[in-house]
């Protein structure tokens, strides 16, 4: 585990809530083990008086570490958001994992799209069979 992730999640367990990072943490983990099991953007933006940009920015960040999941959709003010939870410690390996793959899924296609007609047709013909292309 990295270093920053240590230091969110003893922030969390001791209580004292340093950073950005560590209150959308103490929400996410609020809604998920007090409140009624999940949380949105939209309303942890109105709950933290947080920018949607920083939010959003927060929020892939731990997503990328493993600390969050995001499952269904809500419906809020005629939006659709996805649900939010903390994770347990023992799905975060795999939530790890798949987040470089859908990370790793999206750089291929954009990559795909944006540099064609400098690719070889095999490289293409390649990249297109390979099993993480969903």
């Amino acid at each position: 585990m990295k270093p920053k992730v240590k230091n969110w999640i003893a922030q969390l367990q001791n209580g004292v809530i340093k950073s950005k990072t560590t209150k959308v943490l103490y929400q996410i983990h609020y809604h998920t083990f007090k409140g009624r099991g999940y949380t949105n953007v939209d309303e942890l933006r109105t709950q933290l008086g947080m920018p949607h940009q920083t939010l959003t920015a927060i929020l892939s960040n731990v997503q990328d570490e493993g600390l969050i999941k995001t499952f269904g959709e809500i419906k809020v003010n005629n939006s659709l958001f996805q649900k939010i939870s903390y994770a347990m410690a023992s799905e975060r390996s795999v939530l790890i994992l798949e987040r470089r793959r859908e990370k790793y899924v999206h750089w291929v296609k954009r990559g795909q799209e944006e540099f064609k007609d400098f690719m070889p047709q095999t490289l293409l013909s390649e990249l297109n069979k390979n099993h993480f292309n969903e």
